[in-house]
């Protein structure tokens, strides 16, 4: 099973991506803020990342750099989400991003690009038969 790694400050939009996620057969392990989350990414081996922009203690980008500083984990997936007009100024290409999302997303638009960098999630019935 596919593990996705949630993070978010806003409790509620983790809660929906999460049941969201899993409905489409990933696991989803989450954290708060980007200090947790990079603690959760070697910790977990996530096979993609959803992370905020904007978080209190340590925001997207620096989880970002955190991630991609660990040779294990450069070439996991990254996508950013943000309201923030100020993160139309980053270059997703030289931050090594794979996709961003401006909040507020349609849940098609994020399992496209979730299938698109991992592939599908685990059905139930093929989980339920092991």
């Amino acid at each position: 099973m596919k593990t996705i790694l949630v993070i978010d400050d806003e409790y509620a939009l983790v809660e929906s991506l999460t049941d969201l996620l899993e409905e489409e057969g990933y696991r989803v392990v989450a954290a708060s803020n980007g200090k947790d989350g990079l603690a959760r990414v070697m910790k977990e081996n996530p096979d993609l990342i959803i992370t905020d922009f904007m978080m209190p203690i340590a925001d997207g980008l620096e989880l970002l750099k955190g991630v991609r500083a660990l040779p294990a984990f450069r070439s996991v997936p990254v996508v950013m989400m943000s309201a923030s007009n100020m993160a139309q100024m980053m270059d997703n290409r030289r931050l090594k991003l794979s996709a961003f999302l401006y909040k507020p997303f349609q849940a098609d638009e994020l399992l496209g690009i979730i299938q698109r960098l991992i592939g599908k999630g685990e059905s139930r019935k093929s989980a339920a038969e092991r």
